[in-house]
């Protein structure tokens, strides 16, 4: 049984994971239970990848002006060919979308993609290649070994593309100095 269920917080890395995908990153749990956990980094871009250059991948139909320009982020090294839509929970496709809470839900379906284009889709969206996963048990451990801060959600840690200052931002938001944080030990 799970003392506490992150599903719909975020963890912010702390500064032992300092290297790979991880360092400096904040990630949106959308699921924690018995068989493990699912979140998506928020704070990653794909260098400089847009949604138009990669729209054509999952539609034949075209996307409108105002979202082309959104960037796509990389969500973790896990099926990362594939697009998942972390959105506002004014959106729903049954039986496929991952309900996080009353704010926030999550859908890798490519019917998503056809409402979007349609102007039927969410009113907050974020674009997303791949998604992070802990096995059971793992995410737990990693934050006993204080691996993460866990911090709740904002609209504008989740949506907005600030993605520079997001996990600044994050851990000042639960009290913490980015500043005052040692990046990188070292030996006495």
């Amino acid at each position: 049984m799970l003392k506490e269920n992150y599903k719909g917080k975020l963890l912010i890395s702390s500064p032992q994971l300092a290297d790979g995908i991880f360092e400096k990153s904040l990630v949106f749990i959308c699921e924690h239970d018995a068989n493990g956990s699912m979140g998506f980094i928020l704070n990653k871009p794909i260098d400089n990848l847009t949604l138009m250059d990669v729209w054509k991948s999952f539609s034949k139909g075209e996307i409108k002006n105002e979202l082309a320009k959104n960037l796509i982020f990389i969500g973790g090294p896990l099926a990362t060919s594939s697009m998942f839509v972390i959105h506002s929970s004014d959106y729903k496709i049954e039986k496929e979308t991952l309900i996080i809470d009353s704010n926030y839900s999550v859908t890798g379906s490519n019917k998503i993609i056809d409402d979007i284009e349609n102007g039927l889709g969410p009113s907050c969206l974020f674009f997303s290649m791949g998604y992070s996963g802990w096995a059971p048990g793992q995410l737990e451990d990693e934050l006993m070994r204080d691996s993460w801060f866990v911090c709740p959600p904002t609209e504008k840690l989740v949506f907005h593309d600030d993605f520079d200052n997001k996990w600044k931002e994050s851990l000042k938001i639960i009290g913490i100095d980015p500043s005052r944080l040692v990046l990188n030990g070292g030996t006495t």
